[in-house]
């Protein structure tokens, strides 16, 4: 039985609730007093942060996800703009996660995270004269509400909201809050008092920690908003088990070497690895859908209109394909006319626009929105009246917006609607793999100015049950269910590799343990 927590030490408060060390329930069973953990009436609270609801730990991604209040205020009138209170987690050794959270704003205005007076992040919604399902609303595309994601990590913010003026009175919402939660649909925006939030925990080199079996822990170096990086020791996740306890993990047996393409295949055209199911000629792949073709040393994905592949990610069953004029530029004179332009089809094909690796960018002034069969996928919306802020290249709403997808899908297409402020202005829209755009290899501005025809698009591949996979070890697969936007979803089947191996759990024998993690 796996070993959680330190000997003599209870493990679990209440029946939902695991405290894996360096966390910890009582006296000596925590790595420093930051973690102590106290047990009261079967709830967990965290003693060091004012004894916020200790809601679960994430040992591979060293997250603790804790319940906070939700920050909220009614102003009249509101186009005032005022600064609503924030969080500050001072001297901890814990920082608001970037990659686990998401802003989220509520209301008809521009909101903003703010730091010592410098924006992080924020959106932009729109309330003037369109009308919207309770439903619709719940996506948060830009009317009424928006969300969009923190590009570093925090130990402190406050929030500004600045009211459009669209609406007399009313309350304005906003605040940070644990991605995967709300992706889920376990709170809803509107109807709690209380927020669930993700914050990363560091580990300093005082805190003297020794891996399970004894490895050595690794350092990680975060990007913290003020410019200063921080260090935090890590230990190599394994699945099931505490690696932050000596004794925390059990023996895994040494295997083979690992494959990434079946015997007699390439596994590499040019600098790109294509691992299976893809493959690279015949017989090499899954079925033809997945057959790759290599010409001069670059790949292209036959099956989709020989569009050329960047990278085959198999942990998130994802491949980044280079999308020829996916960008969507529309110069309307005057600008608050609605335009309706082409997007993209996937088809019959196992490919799916993949919810979490996209991101949906505008830059001009209005609303815009994707579209599947009339219905709205998704969308946010700008303004371009006085307001101004420096950092323009954020997106957070002023001449600028992103944001995410709620479903899976396989088509759409883009609706551009001015808001009259500027005549004669163009709106510019595009789907493209946050990855990149958040690395700045693609970011809107390069796109618009340098007239680029490409863009990277991240697809989800699906394995059905006529492909009758065998994962590592001869395992079986897993079988996972694919929301898509229409309200079905889509079966697929996958293979689970934990962090401690490298290679293609896709194959029999695609899999080896790593020595020493």
């Amino acid at each position: 039985m796996a070993k959680f927590a330190k000997t003599g030490c209870t493990d679990t408060c209440g029946n939902n609730v695991t405290i894996p060390f360096p966390f910890g329930i009582g006296a000596g069973c925590s790595v420093n007093l930051w973690y102590v953990v106290e047990c009261k009436f079967n709830k967990p609270y965290l003693s060091a942060l004012n004894n916020l609801e200790f809601l679960g730990v994430d040992l591979e991604n060293q997250t603790v996800t804790l319940s906070t209040r939700r920050i909220s205020d009614c102003q009249k009138p509101v186009w005032n703009s005022y600064d609503v209170m924030g969080v500050d987690l001072g001297e901890s050794p814990f920082f608001f996660s970037k990659s686990h959270n998401k802003f989220v704003f509520v209301g008809c205005g521009n909101a903003a995270i703010m730091n010592n007076g410098s924006v992080v992040t924020g959106c932009s919604t729109s309330c003037r004269n369109v009308t919207f399902t309770g439903s619709d609303r719940n996506n948060c595309y830009g009317i009424h509400c928006c969300q969009t994601a923190i590009p570093q990590y925090l130990s402190s913010y406050n929030i500004n909201i600045t009211g459009l003026g669209e609406e007399d009175g009313g309350c304005l919402s906003a605040y940070l809050m644990d991605k995967a939660l709300y992706e889920e649909g376990k709170f809803s925006v509107t109807n709690t008092s209380s927020i669930p939030i993700s914050l990363l925990w560091t580990l300093s080199k005082s805190d003297q920690i020794d891996c399970c079996d004894v490895y050595t822990p690794y350092k990680r170096v975060l990007d913290v908003f003020n410019g200063t990086p921080v260090d935090t020791w890590k230990c190599y996740y394994h699945k099931d088990k505490n690696p932050y306890l000596i004794d925390g993990c059990d023996d895994d047996p040494e295997i083979e070497t690992p494959k990434y393409a079946k015997t007699d295949c390439n596994d590499t055209c040019g600098n790109v690895r294509i691992p299976y199911p893809f493959g690279i000629g015949a017989n090499c792949s899954l079925n033809q859908w997945y057959h790759v073709d290599c010409i001069s040393s670059i790949p292209y994905l036959r099956a989709l209109n020989h569009l050329q592949v960047l990278m085959v990610d198999l942990k998130n069953l994802t491949v980044t394909i280079k999308v020829s004029s996916p960008r969507i530029i529309d110069c309307q004179t005057p600008v608050w006319n609605s335009s309706e332009i082409m997007g993209m089809e996937l088809g019959m094909s196992p490919f799916l626009f993949s919810r979490p690796h996209n991101k949906f960018v505008f830059e001009g002034c209005g609303t815009v929105m994707m579209m599947d069969n009339g219905s709205v996928l998704t969308g946010c919306s700008t303004t371009c009246s006085s307001l101004t802020h420096s950092d323009s290249n954020n997106c957070y709403g002023i001449g600028c917006c992103e944001t995410a997808f709620p479903h899976y899908f396989n088509s759409f297409n883009i609706n551009l609607i001015g808001l009259g402020e500027e005549e004669g202005s163009c709106g510019t829209a595009f789907l493209v793999d946050e990855a990149s755009y958040e690395e700045g290899r693609f970011s809107d501005p390069f796109i618009v100015k340098n007239n680029t025809p490409f863009v990277p698009v991240s697809l989800m591949w699906t394995v059905a049950d006529m492909d009758q996979i065998t994962c590592c070890y001869g395992n079986s697969p897993t079988r996972r269910k694919v929301d898509m936007f229409n309200g079905t979803t889509v079966d697929t089947w996958t293979c689970y590799s934990p962090s401690y191996y490298e290679g293609n759990p896709y194959l029999i024998n695609g899999c080896k343990y790593i020595e020493g993690v």
